[in-house]
C-alpha cells in the first residue's frame, strides 16, 4: 500500500516501486523461516535414518504422516508454549518445518493431534508456503503493470487509469486472502483423506479456536503466584513467553483471536455452548463479510467443507452443526437489515475523504463537490461513532458467555456493557496492550485502543502487565467482527489502579471537526 501511495501522489516513476516489490518478495521468501525461528523459538527433535530420535508420541506421527503423503521427513520443532497452535514454514518440501505447541499436544487428544499433523503435512504436499509467497507479489504487479500506462503524468489526465489500477490491486487482494482460504481447506481435506477421522479435525479446530479457557487460567494462576511471591521478572517472563505462538498470526491452523474462548471439556461433542458460540458465524452477514477478508475460513465454513467433501472419513459427530447454528428466520432478515445499513455507515466516512482528497486534485476541480464530499464523510463519522460507543449506561453482564450468541452486536454496533472477571493474560506480543477477561463462563479480548498508536504501545509496556492476575471490573463496548472483543472504557483492580480509556472521546471530536468542517466549507461555496 504504501509504494501505491508513492506511485499515486508522486512522479516517481513506476519502476521503482515494482524494483521494491520483488526485491522484498525474494529477501521475504529466502529470510523468512529464519525470521519465524527466531519471532517463536522450539525445541528441534533430532532426526535419524527413519523417524525422529525422539519418544515424542507426536513425533511417530509426524514421520507416518510424512510418508504416507510422500513428502522427505520435515524438520519438528516443539514450542514451549501454552497456545494451542500449529504451523508449517520453511522454502521446499525438502527444508519444510513443522513447529507444534506443547498446549496442543496437552489439550489434544492423540486423534485431534494426529489431524493436525496430517493437516500441516498437507500443507507442505501442496507446497502451500511457497505458493502464497509467489502469489503475494501478484496484487502489486498487477497494480503496477496497469499504473505503468500513464507515462510518468502527473497532471490528472491519467486520473482513471490509476483508479483502475487501484481497483485491480484491490480484487487481487482479495483473491489472494481467497486462496488462503481455499489451501486452508484443500489441508483440511488432506488430513481428512489420510487419517479417515475427519470428526477429530473437527473438534481440534474448535478447542483451538473455542477452547482456550483452561490454558489462560493455570497461566493466570502461575502469574499470580509469582507476584504473590515477589517473583516479580519471573512473571513477566512467563507471561511474555507464553505469548510466543499467538505472535505467528496468519501462519497457524486457525486465526488467532477468531472466537471467543469457551471450556470444551466434556464427554459430548459438540455441546450446546459451541453451537450457540457458532451462531454468530453462521448466521450474521458481517461474519460472512469478514470471512472474505481473513486468511482462513470460519469454524463452521470449514466443518461444513469436510461435510461437503465425499471423503470416506468425512464428519459424523459434527455433522449438521452449522444447521443447528443457525438462527430462525425472523433474526436472520433482522441481521441482513442490520448489515446492509451499517456496511455504508463503517467503510462510507472514510471512502468520502478519500474521493474529497482525489476530486480535489487539479485545476478543474469542484470546491463544492469536494465540500459536499467531505460533509457527507462527516456525517457517517458521526454516525459510526455514536454506533460504535453508544454514551448511554452499561448493561451489567452477568456472564460472558450470554454476549457470544447476540446477533445485535457487530464491528458497527456495539453493546455497552460491565463485566467482572479476571484478567488471565494478554494478547500475542511483548508490549500487547489487549488483555485478556475470563469471568469463569467465557472468556473475551478486552481491548485498549488509545487514540494515538503510541498510547495503546505505552500502556502494554506500562500498566497492562500489572493487571494480569487481578479480579477487576471493565465497563466497555461489546463488539464482534467476526471475533468478540470489549472496547475498553475503563478497567479497574484492587492492585492494579484503574485506567481509563479516551479513544471513543477523540473519535468524536475527530468525526464533529470533520463534519463542521464540511458543512462550513460547503457554506461558503455555495
Amino acid at each position: 500500500m504504501g509504494c501505491w501511495l508513492l506511485t499515486f501522489f508522486t512522479p516517481v516513476p513506476f519502476l521503482v516501486p515494482l524494483a521494491v516489490v520483488a526485491v522484498l518478495a525474494v529477501v521475504q521468501f529466502l529470510v523468512g523461516p529464519w525470521l519465524v525461528e527466531w519471532l517463536v523459538p522450539a525445541h528441534e527433535l533430532a532426526r535419524g535414518e527413519d523417524g525422529y530420535l525422539s519418544d515424542e508420541p507426536v513425533a511417530a506421527m509426524v514421520a507416518r504422516q510424512c510418508r504416507l503423503a510422500g513428502v522427505p521427513l520435515v524438520r519438528l520443532g516443539i514450542v514451549e508454549d501454552g497456545d494451542p497452535n500449529a504451523f508449517t514454514f520453511g522454502h521446499t518440501r525438502r527444508d519444510a518445518r513443522v513447529w507444534i505447541s506443547r498446549g496442543l499436544l496437552d489439550r489434544l487428544d492423540d486423534r485431534e493431534v494426529e489431524a493436525v499433523v496430517a493437516h500441516e503435512i498437507g500443507h507442505i504436499r501442496n507446497r502451500d508456503f511457497a505458493v502464497m509467497t509467489a502469489a503475494s507479489v501478484v496484487p502489486a504487479l498487477l497494480y503496477y503493470v496497469t499504473a505503468g500506462a500513464r507515462g510518468g503524468d502527473q497532471s490528472g489526465g491519467n486520473d482513471p487509469v490509476r483508479i483502475l489500477g487501484f481497483v485491480v490491486y484491490l480484487i487481487s487482494e482479495l483473491a489472494l486472502l481467497g486462496l488462503s482460504r481455499a489451501r486452508e481447506i484443500g489441508a483440511d481435506h488432506a488430513s481428512c483423506a489420510a487419517t479417515g477421522d475427519g470428526d477429530a479435525l473437527c473438534s481440534a479446530l474448535v478447542k483451538i479456536v473455542y477452547g482456550m479457557g483452561e490454558r489462560d487460567r493455570a497461566l493466570a494462576e502461575r502469574v499470580a503466584d509469582l507476584r504473590e511471591n515477589d517473583h516479580h521478572r519471573e512473571a513477566r517472563r512467563l507471561a511474555r513467553k507464553e505469548g510466543r505462538t499467538r505472535a505467528a498470526g496468519a501462519l497457524g491452523i486457525a486465526s488467532a483471536g477468531s472466537a471467543p474462548s469457551l471450556d470444551t471439556a466434556g464427554p459430548q461433542l459438540p455441546p450446546e455452548r459451541l453451537v450457540r458460540a457458532l451462531r454468530f458465524e453462521v448466521t450474521s452477514p458481517w461474519a460472512r463479510w469478514q470471512e472474505l477478508l481473513s486468511t482462513h475460513p470460519l469454524v463452521a465454513t470449514r466443518i461444513a467443507a469436510l461435510e461437503g467433501s465425499g471423503l470416506p472419513g468425512a464428519p459424523r459427530v459434527w455433522r449438521g452443526v452449522r444447521n443447528a447454528a443457525q438462527a430462525g428466520v425472523e433474526e436472520r432478515l433482522r441481521a441482513r437489515a442490520q448489515f446492509l445499513g451499517e456496511l455504508p455507515v463503517h467503510y462510507g466516512g472514510w471512502l468520502c475523504l478519500g474521493a474529497a482528497l482525489f476530486t480535489s486534485k487539479g485545476d478543474q476541480a469542484n470546491p463544492t463537490l469536494v465540500a459536499g464530499l467531505v460533509a457527507a464523510a462527516g456525517v457517517l463519522l458521526v454516525i459510526r461513532a455514536t454506533l460504535r460507543a453508544p454514551l448511554g449506561a452499561p448493561e451489567p453482564v452477568a456472564r460472558v458467555a450470554d454476549l457470544l450468541d447476540r446477533l445485535d452486536a457487530g464491528p458497527v454496533t456495539a453493546i455497552p456493557v460491565r463485566l467482572r472477571g479476571t484478567i488471565v493474560g494478554r494478547g500475542g506480543f511483548l508490549a500487547s496492550p489487549d488483555l485478556i477477561l475470563d469471568d469463569g463462563s467465557a472468556m473475551v479480548t478486552v481491548h485498549y485502543d488509545g487514540p494515538l498508536p503510541v498510547a495503546g504501545f505505552l500502556f502494554g509496556a506500562t500498566r497492562a502487565a500489572a493487571f494480569v492476575g487481578e479480579d477487576v471490573e471493565v465497563t466497555g463496548w461489546y463488539l464482534r467482527g467476526p471475533e468478540p472483543y470489549v472496547e475498553l472504557r475503563a478497567v479497574s483492580g484492587t492492585a492494579a489502579g484503574s485506567v481509563r480509556c479516551w479513544s471513543y472521546v477523540f473519535r468524536y471530536l475527530l468525526s464533529a471537526a470533520v463534519l463542521l468542517t464540511g458543512a462550513l466549507a460547503l457554506a461558503y461555496t455555495l
